[in-house]
């Protein structure tokens, strides 16, 4: 049940980024002016991790997500409601990436095939907000912060 509420959470933020996106989109009116730059970088056993969903889960709840995907280098450059920038405050950094192995497709279309099995690559401790120790403080300075996530692990 914790794995599917984390899933649908990622979900539904990565859905906000995306409607954020829309270059025909306003910036809403209660969304800060005052955002700050911030790239985070995120690294496993000293190398980069690519692909990696990083979540920023404020002190005080924010009315709109700021999160990042990482690049080749491990960098996750953030935005918040797909805006540049972190909101400032202090917040938990959650850091989660899966893996499908095992991937088909049907060799016609429409023929049902086999999709293979998601594995979390990132240790469940930086999963979450509550178990995270992960924590980066947004001031009004650009933010250039790195985090080590440990082992890889496979687990469902």
């Amino acid at each position: 049940m914790k794995y599917l509420r984390n899933v649908l959470a990622l979900t539904c933020l990565l859905l906000c980024v995306c409607a954020g996106c829309d270059k025909n989109s306003e910036r809403p009116a209660d969304l800060p002016e005052d955002m700050t730059p911030t790239k985070i970088t995120i690294t496993q056993e000293g190398k980069p991790l690519e692909g990696a969903s990083v979540l920023l889960e404020y002190d005080t709840p924010m009315k709109y997500p700021t999160s990042g995907i990482t690049d080749e280098k491990g960098v996750a450059t953030m935005v918040t409601y797909g805006f540049a920038g972190a909101q400032q405050g202090t917040a938990k950094v959650v850091v989660i990436k899966l893996v499908t192995e095992g991937e088909t497709q049907g060799e016609e279309y429409g023929k049902k095939g086999e999709y293979g099995t998601d594995f979390h690559v990132v240790d469940a401790k930086y999963r979450t907000k509550e178990t995270t120790d992960l924590e980066i403080t947004i001031g009004k300075k650009n933010v250039k912060e790195t985090f080590e996530v440990g082992a890889p692990v496979h687990e469902k």
